[in-house]
């Protein structure tokens, strides 16, 4: 099976660009604090320290080397901050690097797991999936591979935190991970040793991406055969990995280990010096005769040297002119002494007890700023910042704890949800605390409140959720629709019983058309956004314009004629299960009478059109039309002509197991403006 590869949210590529401002000597440029550094530090407060994906691009959850970029890009942050006179947001970065720092191991570092021994009393995890890394909780690796406990899933992205001054080299924790790295993912080759991204002990790879070795326990079946087209084989030996390793062991005082290494990745390469993607480490592989079914074929392999992939790989290139560079120096000459100073040099900062009072967690609020009391150190600076679900920059206040330690200020809330982020301050010592609160009424006039049951999310009753973990119960049910307008706005908000975030994103499943009827336009549709949807709009509710969301691409806002309308801006909140719309009154319209909102939600699919496609019975990524022995007579319509609508809100009167029933023409109904 494919794994949910998005390329979604990162916050290890949100935090880089940050460390990356520093070391370029770029603290004061003033312009570029105001317009970058600010934004993507705040988001990084707000979403830190776990939100879409891992470097892999594969899992979400604590990932070791996505939070010791946070902790470096934070840092680098405060520093910048504190160039820029920005006293309070540099304290906000610093205090929440500091929680970050404090709380690696408690998220990422497991005494439970199957390598556990006297010698290993604790290692690194790859990821924890929910922050509890003694939990037994399984996850699909994806790309065909297996589905393990995360305990037993193993990678190196630990030794980030060595790279980036985060954690000593000698530190106890990752020695004995190391020697869980080595029994489990290094393997041998005639260029030297090598490392897979990830993986369990046992033989073979676990990692399902790169070309086919069958003995490998993953999906694929030829032996040399491409990843794509089936997006399933075998992940081999990544050469980046080796360098990375080997800055490891410049830190550790081990040249010569570190010279091995780079060795290695030299004689991995193809070419004129060029660093592939990944080596082959199995036995040699002859390339199959001319004329060989390309899906299929193998370009012919030998242990040690490339795989089929790219060569060079940008990053394990630059990666290797790094660890010379290291080795000529004596030193890794990457490693931020900003960094390496607050948290190996002078240890890690000291924590001060710190509460927030009120509001309460998710609580609802009504007003446009929001009191926010509690607890901490007496004399202790307070830094806090609000920032609503849209982003942007954060707004921030400032107060000094009074003799009992108690202090107060206020923020401005935000339509949907706003995260409030409390830190302390006294001399090296921190403390941290942050909790939500929401406000989803729609601003303005009320012109369209729209319900719909709760538990329809099965099309014309009888589909089916796709069978990966990733889609959660409720990802597709609507609850309701409303439409509210200001002077200047207009808003559209679907409420949705369940949006968990879904391949790093908190609208990365569905796929949202709102299509409008305004009876004043000249042009009109009754098509939907694509022909594969396999179903009309009613001619009495023609759109003039359609809005289409997801969580992997700008909204669209299209005319029939599929013309840009302008932009439009979504505003999703997880915890209140809504999705807004919001788009400039003086294009959209002003809302009446005689207008009509036509709402059809489904998946979002990687492909072109954006559909998640269905089968006969639900996949592990595509939806059912039917559970596997059902019976209605809707089981036997062909997957690729059923309506790809999982839930629309239809007028009084419709049933909606009616409305998309495929064995007819399918026509949506839209809901009227009273």
């Amino acid at each position: 099976m494919p794994a949910p590869d998005t390329g979604g949210l990162q916050l290890d590529e949100t935090a880089y660009p940050l460390l990356m401002a520093w070391q370029s000597g770029l603290a004061g440029d003033a312009a570029l604090y105001h317009r970058h550094v600010i934004p993507a530090a705040d988001f990084l407060v707000t979403h830190g320290p776990s939100a879409g994906v891992e470097r892999w691009e594969e899992q979400s959850g604590y990932s070791p080397s996505t939070i010791a970029a946070e902790i470096a890009g934070l840092t680098a942050a405060a520093h910048i901050a504190a160039a820029n006179g920005d006293s309070t947001r540099a304290a906000i970065y610093r205090a929440t690097a500091d929680h970050f720092a404090r709380n690696i191991k408690a998220w990422a570092v497991t005494n439970t797991g199957p390598y556990i021994s006297s010698s290993i009393p604790s290692y690194f995890i790859r990821l924890s999936k929910t922050g509890d890394p003694n939990a037994s909780t399984a996850y699909d690796l994806g790309n065909g591979s297996i589905t393990a406990d995360q305990r037993a899933v193993i990678d190196a992205g630990f030794l980030d935190f060595v790279r980036l001054g985060v954690l000593p080299a000698g530190d106890p924790v990752v020695k004995s991970s190391l020697a869980v790295v080595d029994a489990t993912i290094k393997r041998s080759t005639p260029s030297g040793v090598g490392f897979y991204r990830y993986g369990t002990s046992g033989p073979g790879s676990k990692d399902g991406y790169g070309d086919c070795y069958v003995p490998d326990p993953t999906s694929c079946t030829v032996d040399g055969a491409p990843w794509p087209p089936t997006q399933a084989g075998s992940g081999h030996l990544w050469p980046v990995l080796g360098g990375e390793r080997g800055e490891y062991q410049v830190a550790a005082g081990d040249p010569a280990g570190a010279r091995r290494l780079l060795q290695a990745m030299q004689d991995m390469t193809s070419g004129q010096g060029l660093e592939p993607e990944q080596a082959w480490e199995n036995p040699p592989l002859a390339a199959s005769p001319f004329g060989s079914d390309p899906a299929t074929a193998s370009i012919g392999f030998q242990t040690g040297k490339p795989a089929g992939s790219a060569s060079p790989l940008t990053w394990a290139q630059a990666q290797y002119a790094r660890l010379a560079l290291a080795l000529s120096a004596g030193h890794n000459l990457e490693t931020p002494g900003i960094v390496s100073d607050r948290y190996v040099t002078l240890g890690m900062p000291g924590l001060l007890p710190l509460a927030i009072s009120s509001p309460a967690p998710g609580s609802t609020v009504t007003t446009a700023r929001i009191p926010v009391t509690g607890t901490t150190a007496p004399g202790a600076t307070v830094t806090a910042e609000a920032i609503g679900a849209a982003g942007g920059t954060a707004a921030t206040a400032t107060t000094t704890a009074d003799s009992s330690g108690h202090w107060s200020l206020s923020l401005p809330s935000s339509l949907g949800s706003t995260t409030i982020t409390v830190t302390a301050t006294k001399g090296r010592n921190t403390g941290y605390a942050q909790e939500f609160v929401s406000d989803v009424a729609l601003p303005g006039t009320s012109v369209l409140n729209a319900t719909d049951p709760s538990g329809d999310d099965n099309g014309p009753s009888t589909y089916q959720y796709p069978t990966a973990s990733a889609f959660q119960p409720g990802a597709f049910d609507l609850l309701g629709f409303q439409v509210s307008q200001t002077a200047t706005d207009v808003y559209m908000q679907a409420k949705i019983r369940n949006l968990a975030s879904t391949f790093g994103s908190n609208f990365g499943a569905q796929l949202l058309d709102v299509y409008v009827h305004n009876p004043a336009a000249t042009r009109t549709s009754t098509a939907a956004a694509y022909s594969a949807m396999n179903y009309t709009i009613v001619p009495a509710d023609a759109w003039g314009q359609r809005l289409e969301a997801q969580g992997f691409a700008p909204v669209a806002w299209t005319d029939p004629s599929g013309g840009s309308l302008g932009s439009a801006q979504l505003i999703v909140d997880q915890p209140s299960g809504t999705a807004t719309l919001v788009m400039p009154r003086s294009v959209f319209g002003t809302v009446g009478p005689g207008w009509s909102f036509t709402v059809a939600l489904t998946g979002q699919g990687a492909g072109s059109p954006p559909v998640r496609n269905f089968t006969a019975t639900p996949q592990p990524y595509t939806f059912g039309v039917c559970a596997a022995g059902g019976t209605s007579p809707i089981c036997s319509v062909d997957p690729n002509k059923v309506p790809t609508v999982m839930d629309t809100i239809t007028p009084t009167g419709v049933s909606q197991s009616t409305e998309l029933d495929p064995r007819g023409p399918v026509v949506l109904h839209g809901v009227a403006v009273p």
